[in-house]
């Protein structure tokens, strides 16, 4: 019934505004909030698990690193920043330098009235500015949440979406590099990170960030650390927007029905860069990152318990996935060798050299290494690159050239394992996707099974296919 419902929502959302479109939306839309109570998933908030989530802090430990140190926390007016600084606090720091672009006057999250606390406005692209800060506080630990995190902004603004996250990132680490007395760096990076290629501006960044803190690792002075964060319910664009609108407009416009989101909450994603202090190694940078994520939620349901709330008679449309949320579901980023463990933010090659801490509640592991060359000369490029649409290509090219080489570096059994797994014929048709929705990452890790003996196997797979 429900697809009927969806295939009809689909056909009609482009004329919502005409009045007799627009009334039938609203009874189908009042058709899908009656069908979704009665399977219960309307009877309450569909984040309200993933809000009430908790996550282990070996408090006594942390203390060790923590207590009479100097920390230096970017975006720290953001909303995960400004949480991270106030769980700072409680380990006794001598100061917490909070770094943001932004004035406290200007944020919408409010840190605690501390004398351990100062203030420096910095935007992460200035060098010198950041040189400056670094040499006045002489910090310890540096905190990096400091990014452009909407991933459709992130298309429309290509060039500086580049420029703050990748080569924002690359100052914070060359200041803690150059500084002298910082120990320890923690990078807030995100799940869409653990793709395997990626062709979003969005996702690209933060992967080309996460080669970058491990090249360091092996390359440089301190010692660095990753987390990844999924969708952090306390400042979720989707949530705001979904909500804000069952309140406010003539019709809530969603990307599709069967778009789901993992979520954890912002006291999670603190702890996690807190936690992340603790299994930093010399010569690879760990990632850390919620175990235990809740059932991922669907837009569609949360957009349906806000209209239930607010008692209002406006319809539901399809608008269609915008730029920056339409990759497909890759089968092959899990690893289907253990069911019971699958997780969205960690992918194949990832899992087979993962652990969990001592509470069980958090998953350490690290990335697929690349070329320290091929990072650098992708630096070079993207400092001195002009326009939208160079920025994207200089990016993804030097993202796709760290793929490939990494793919050197892994297991080829693995490799075809992720094959069939993604490709296999059935689950193409069961998903209702083709091997072009993948883009470049299926021919590319083909090209690197040649030569082997896992070929063969792959190659059975394509013929299957075509």
């Amino acid at each position: 019934m429900d697809e009927n419902i969806f295939s009809e929502i689909w056909k009609l959302s482009p004329k919502v505004k005409e009045r007799e479109v627009y009334d039938k939306l609203v009874f189908l839309t009042e058709q899908l909030i009656a069908l979704y109570d009665r399977q219960g998933r309307l009877l309450e908030d569909p984040f309200e698990p993933s809000r009430n989530r908790d996550l282990s802090l070996p408090g006594a430990k942390l203390n060790q690193h923590l207590k009479g140190s100097t920390c230096v926390v970017t975006g720290g007016l953001g909303c995960v920043g400004s949480r991270l600084v106030s769980e700072l606090l409680a380990f006794s720091p001598e100061s917490v330098i909070v770094l943001d672009k932004i004035t406290p006057g200007e944020s919408e999250y409010t840190l605690p009235d501390a004398a351990e606390i100062f203030y420096e406005n910095c935007n992460i692209l200035d060098e010198r500015r950041l040189q400056e800060v670094f040499e006045k506080h002489a910090p310890d630990y540096v905190f990096h949440t400091a990014a452009q995190r909407n991933p459709g902004l992130a298309e429309l603004e290509i060039h500086q979406t580049v420029k703050t996250n990748v080569l924002g990132t690359w100052n914070i680490i060359n200041a803690c590099e150059k500084s002298g007395s910082v120990k320890q760096c923690v990078f807030s990076s995100t799940g869409k990170a653990s793709r395997y290629y990626t062709e979003e501006v969005y996702a690209a960044t933060k992967k080309v960030c996460e080669n970058m803190l491990d090249v360091f690792s092996r390359e440089g002075r301190v010692k660095y650390g990753m987390v990844r964060f999924t969708h952090i319910v306390d400042n979720s664009l989707m949530n705001i927007q979904l909500r804000e609108s069952a309140r406010n407009d003539d019709y809530i416009a969603i990307h599709s029905p069967g778009k789901f989101v993992t979520a954890q909450n912002v006291k999670e994603a603190a702890y996690l860069m807190l936690n992340s202090l603790l299994y930093a190694e010399k010569g690879r940078c760990n990632f850390l990152l919620v175990k235990n994520l809740e059932w991922p939620v669907e837009s569609l349901e949360v957009a349906l318990y806000y209209l239930k709330q607010n008692k209002r008679k406006v319809p539901i449309i399809f608008s269609g996935n915008p730029k920056g949320y339409g990759e497909k579901f890759f089968r092959g980023q899990l690893d289907w060798n253990d069911p019971r463990g699958l997780n969205l933010l960690i992918n194949v090659y990832e899992n087979q050299v993962m652990s969990c801490n001592d509470d069980q509640d958090i998953i350490i592991s690290h990335i697929c290494p690349s070329s320290a060359f091929i990072l650098k000369d992708l630096i070079n490029e993207l400092a001195k690159v002009e326009g939208e649409a160079n920025a994207k290509h200089i990016l993804l090219a030097g993202l796709r050239k760290m793929f490939v080489d990494s793919l050197e570096k892994v297991d080829k059994k693995h490799t075809l394992d992720i094959l069939k797994w993604g490709i296999d014929p059935k689950f193409l048709a069961m998903e209702d996707v083709s091997v072009s929705d993948f883009g470049e990452m299926v021919p590319i890790m083909i090209s690197s099974l040649k030569g082997t003996n896992y070929y063969k196997g792959v190659e059975s797979l394509t013929n299957q296919i075509t």
